[in-house]
C-alpha cells in the first residue's frame, strides 16, 4: 500500500468514526476524521495526500450527495479524490444519484469490517490510477474542457451579478423569461437585462453549433451522452455502462442504453471489461469522438469568450 494514500472519514456522528477509524488504521489506512462537510472540503483542497473520502449520506447542512457535487467544483490541480458513500438509509433513488455524481460506491450501515477494507482497497486503487498520467488521452481536449468550464462559470456569475436594469418587478409578478427555438433566438428586450439574455442566448447558440456536425449523424441523446462522458474523464473518473445511461437527463434508462451501444457500433465509444467484475463493462471515449468533442469545445470556447470579454 502506497504510505501517502490518505482517507478522510466524514460522519457527524463522531462515535461511527471512532468505529470507522479504528477499522481502518487497524488495516494499515492512515485516516483523518471530520463531522463537518465544509470543513473536509478544504482538508480535500489543502491536502494532497487525500485520495478517498468515506462519507455518510444523511448529514445536516451538506449532504453526502451534495458533499460529491462541491467536492468536484473545487478548483483542485489534481483529480479530486473518489468518494465512497455510506448509509442507513439506502433508497434506489440514492444509489442512481450517487452513480451520476460519480461516487465510488454506495455502502450500507451497518457494514462488515471485512467488507469496508475490502471496498476501501478497492477506491484508493483506482484513485491512485486516475492520478496516474494517462497517455491516451490528448491533453489538448482536457484543457478545452477547461477552459468551457471556467468561461461558463464566469457567464453564470454575470448573469447572478447583473442588477437586470429595467427588470425589478414585484415577487408575484416575476419577468418573463424570452424564449428561443432551434431556428432563432429571441429578440432581446430590454427588461431582460443584458447579462440574463447572454446566458439564455449561449444556451441556445451551444445547441445549434452542434448542426455544424451534422454528418455526424449525432442527436441530443447522443451528445448528452458523449459530453457526460467527457466531464466524467475529465474528472479522471471511470463511468460503467449503467452509470452512464442513468446519468442522462435527455432521455430513460433503456433509451440511453441503445444510444449507446449505437455510438459503440459506430466507433465512438468503447467498452472496456472491468476486471474485478464480470458483469460491468466501463465505457470510454475513442480518438474519433475526441477529435470532434475537441472541435466542438473550441469553437463553443471562442464563441463564450465574446460574452465574458
Amino acid at each position: 500500500m502506497d504510505n501517502t494514500d490518505e482517507v478522510l472519514l466524514l460522519d457527524d456522528d463522531p462515535a461511527m468514526l471512532v468505529f470507522l477509524e479504528g477499522i481502518l488504521t487497524g488495516a494499515g489506512y492512515p485516516c483523518r476524521t471530520e463531522t463537518n462537510p465544509e470543513a473536509a472540503l478544504s482538508h480535500v483542497a489543502s491536502r494532497r495526500e487525500i485520495g478517498l473520502v468515506l462519507s455518510d449520506v444523511c448529514m445536516p447542512g451538506l449532504s453526502g450527495l451534495q458533499f460529491i457535487d462541491r467536492l468536484h467544483a473545487l478548483p483542485l490541480d489534481r483529480p479530486a479524490p473518489r468518494v465512497l458513500l455510506l448509509t442507513g438509509h439506502p433508497s434506489l433513488e440514492a444509489a442512481i444519484d450517487a452513480l451520476r455524481l460519480g461516487a465510488q460506491d454506495f455502502l450500507l450501515k451497518p457494514i462488515r469490517p471485512p467488507e469496508l477494507i475490502e471496498a476501501i482497497a478497492r477506491a484508493l486503487s483506482r484513485s491512485r490510477a486516475d492520478r496516474a498520467p494517462d497517455p491516451t488521452k490528448p491533453p489538448e481536449i482536457r484543457l478545452l474542457v477547461k477552459q468551457a468550464e471556467e468561461l461558463a462559470g464566469r457567464l453564470r456569475s454575470m448573469a447572478y451579478q447583473s442588477d437586470f436594469r429595467g427588470a425589478r418587478v414585484s415577487e408575484a409578478s416575476p419577468p418573463a423569461l424570452p424564449r428561443a427555438n432551434k431556428s432563432s433566438v429571441a429578440p432581446r428586450r430590454e427588461q431582460d437585462g443584458p447579462a440574463l439574455f447572454s446566458v439564455l442566448d449561449t444556451i441556445e447558440h451551444l445547441r445549434r453549433l452542434r448542426d455544424r456536425y451534422a454528418d455526424h449523424q449525432l442527436d441530443e441523446v447522443d451528445w448528452d451522452l458523449l459530453l457526460e462522458l467527457l466531464r466524467a474523464e475529465r474528472l479522471h473518473q471511470r463511468l460503467s455502462v449503467s452509470a452512464l445511461t442513468v446519468s442522462s437527463t435527455a432521455a430513460s434508462a433503456t433509451t440511453s442504453l441503445r444510444r449507446l451501444n449505437k455510438l459503440v457500433s459506430r466507433g465512438y465509444v468503447v467498452r472496456i471489461p472491468d476486471a474485478s467484475d464480470a458483469r460491468r463493462d466501463f465505457v470510454s471515449l475513442t480518438p474519433k469522438s475526441n477529435d470532434l468533442l475537441g472541435d466542438y469545445l473550441t469553437r463553443a470556447n471562442s464563441h463564450l469568450r465574446e460574452l465574458v470579454a
